[in-house]
């Protein structure tokens, strides 16, 4: 069983700005230097036409994880994440996927961004194939992943301001 989320953010700025953001190699950089500076790293980073691909690895300290996440995996988590965003006339969307080592838990959701001052929705599950505790480590998830998308969001408003 997965444990579904939606989740919004918005920006004081247009679509077009925030594609132009996230076609910069830099601003990846930037990005995981703002939200995972000890654990995340740019592991590559492509544009073919009106798409970009994005690989990262991110992490989460292993203070920061409920007891219900240490007690079946202790230590620090790895999180391979990919993004591919494609721009479609005045609507970015895109796909994100997500996996943390050594655990059976995959994330996955689609975001669309649009509107004149950018507004991205997120909606996806998150999938913990662990039997009897699989959806209390969801909802832990859940909220981790909330917290990275809304300090990407706190971060993003930054460099376009900066």
């Amino acid at each position: 069983m997965s444990s579904n989320f939606e989740h919004s953010v918005s920006y004081p700025f247009s679509v077009t700005d925030y594609w132009a953001l996230i076609t910069t190699e830099q601003y990846w950089r930037d990005l995981l230097a703002a939200t995972n500076s000890d654990h995340g790293s740019l592991e590559s980073f492509e544009i073919d036409g009106d798409a970009v691909t994005v690989a990262t690895k991110q992490g989460v300290d292993e203070s920061n994880l409920p007891k219900a996440v240490t007690a079946i995996r202790p230590g620090d988590l790895e999180i391979p994440r990919t993004c591919v965003f494609r721009l479609s006339g005045d609507t970015i969307i895109g796909r994100m996927e997500a996996s943390v080592t050594g655990a059976p838990a995959k994330i996955s959701g689609d975001i669309v961004i649009t509107g004149a001052q950018a507004t991205a929705q997120y909606t996806g599950a998150v999938d913990v194939a662990i039997p009897f505790v699989g959806g209390r480590v969801e909802k832990a998830v859940v909220e981790q992943v909330v917290h990275l998308l809304d300090a990407e969001h706190d971060a993003t408003v930054d460099f376009h301001q900066g």
